[in-house]
């Protein structure tokens, strides 16, 4: 998961902007966009997002010899900042507690993978801005450089090393590009986003990985001003589409997978603060079927302007 890779960001506003709410004013509310996906959105001058994300995922099974069953519980810390109206910069650590086991000739074995994950460093930068009474377009790319902070060298419960995708850390650098485009009223979003994810170098890293998002989002609760209670329900489609990771010696782990579904992030809004739950049901699937086994993942968020 990119998120890490479960991705793992910036709010829904309303047309009268990020700005103005961050600092308390009685403009109406806005809603983060959902847990999956980005937006094109960019804090004022000035502005600190401070953001905490979980993810959790239950896949595979250990009921048969060979079978293998893994507990994610993933964790990103953010930090993000504007720069001025056109550019925003983003700081991210993600962490991960998996437990795994495995059926090993009948007899169940398991083993704990702990640790923090790689530094990501981004800028989002706004290239287009157009707005009216009560609605405002935009569209932004976003460039990441990732730094290999984190643990590729852990195993799992057979003693084997585990492949990249599997580790706290890749061991690589790496970047990330992006593109996203939102339309916005006072009543509702809509987001789209697409974004790719490359390690560099050769020998032991992860595998590229594509992501794809559309979403849609309503106020349900709407609030007057952003010190009301607001409750937004966004719902959309989800897919990645992810390439082999490669291991020593050039080999591949043939863990190459895609999964595309739907998702549903109620979204409260109340002052500077933010809170969504979010559930993605996989519809289609194919590849490796241990990356794909799994019925839904859950993620959930919290972030704060000031």
């Amino acid at each position: 998961m990119i998120f890490a890779p479960c991705r793992p960001a910036a709010p829904l506003r309303a047309a009268t902007g990020v700005i103005l709410i961050a600092l308390g004013s009685t403009s109406p509310s806005m809603a983060h966009e959902p847990l999956w996906g980005e937006t094109s959105n960019i804090f004022g001058p000035g502005v600190f997002h401070p953001e905490i994300r979980l993810g959790m995922m239950h896949r595979g099974d250990t009921s048969d010899p060979g079978g293998e069953s893994a507990r994610e519980f993933e964790q990103e810390y953010g930090l993000q900042y504007g720069v001025n109206r056109f550019v925003n910069v983003r700081l991210d650590l993600p962490a991960v507690r998996t437990d795994m086991e495995e059926n090993i000739s009948g007899t169940t074995q398991s083993a704990a993978v702990n640790g923090i994950g790689d530094l990501l460093l981004s800028a989002k930068v706004r290239f287009h801005l157009r707005q009216d009474t009560g609605f405002q377009t935009s569209q932004a790319v976003a460039l990441a450089w990732k730094l290999p902070t984190g643990d590729d060298d852990l195993s799992g419960p057979g003693g084997e090393r585990l492949i990249p995708s599997d580790q706290p850390g890749s061991g690589q650098h790496g970047f990330e590009v992006g593109y996203a485009i939102d339309w916005e009223r006072l009543v509702d979003s809509t987001w789209v986003s697409a974004f790719y994810h490359h390690d560099l170098g050769s020998g032991f890293r992860r595998g590229d990985t594509f992501e794809l998002d559309a979403a849609y989002g309503r106020w349900v609760v709407p609030p007057n001003v952003a010190e009301d209670l607001g409750v937004n329900l966004a719902a959309g489609v989800h897919a990645e589409i992810v390439k082999n990771d490669y291991l020593d010696e050039h080999l591949r782990a043939d863990n190459a997978h895609n999964v595309a579904g739907i998702q549903v992030t109620p979204i409260i809004t109340k002052g500077r603060s933010q809170y969504r739950v979010g559930v993605f049901i996989p519809l289609l699937k194919s590849g490796n079927e241990n990356e794909t086994d799994f019925s839904y993942e859950v993620r959930a968020g919290w972030e704060m302007f000031f």
